[in-house]
């Protein structure tokens, strides 16, 4: 069985695409074009349900969303049902994601705890924006919400087994969200 802890968060079900079951997914990287995955799993009421993507049947939309006809999805009502469905793809199908620098997407740090080198566990990466190309990890601390940069110059180490990012924090930052 397949738990969200072993895998990258790709994106969601937006909405549907013509009557013959396509799905639009929003997603949030580039990992399922990058590695032209076979398959992909769907949060179900809870729980990951793998999906074969039929052949040729991942088509970039725009920058932030694809199609996508899911073996066995051959009408519109069938499709609608997964509208709001998140997707995920496992660690494995992805290896080497976290490595290539250059395509690194921090996107798929959602979901990863964030920890900083001086004060250890902060939280649970919620969210990234990206301001004009500068990348911002979105956590919540004591029910605030806190905002981070994220740069190769506080940047520690990923580890993917145990989902987590080191990061050095800057000076006084995380200060900021814990006065009153």
């Amino acid at each position: 069985m397949f738990k969200k802890e072993d895998c990258f968060f790709v994106g969601s079900f937006v909405k549907t695409h013509g009557v013959k079951g396509e799905l639009v997914a929003k997603k949030s990287s580039d990992l399922l074009e990058k590695y032209k995955l076979e398959s992909v799993l769907v949060d179900i009421d809870g729980g990951l349900v793998p999906f074969f993507i039929t052949p040729n049947g991942l088509t970039p939309r725009n920058h932030a969303s694809v199609r996508i006809l899911l073996e066995d999805m051959d009408s519109e009502a069938k499709a609608t049902r997964f509208i709001g469905c998140e997707i995920y793809v496992p660690f494995k199908d992805a290896p080497d994601f976290f490595e290539d620098k250059e395509d690194f997407e921090a996107t798929a740090l959602i979901g990863f705890t964030y920890i900083d080198q001086e004060r250890g566990v902060i939280g649970t990466i919620e969210d990234i924006q990206d301001y004009s190309g500068n990348i911002v990890l979105v956590l919540e601390l004591n029910g605030q919400e806190v905002l981070i940069p994220f740069s190769d110059e506080h940047f520690i180490e990923i580890d993917e087994e145990n989902k987590s990012i080191t990061m050095k924090t800057s000076e006084g930052l995380i200060d900021l969200y814990l006065e009153d």
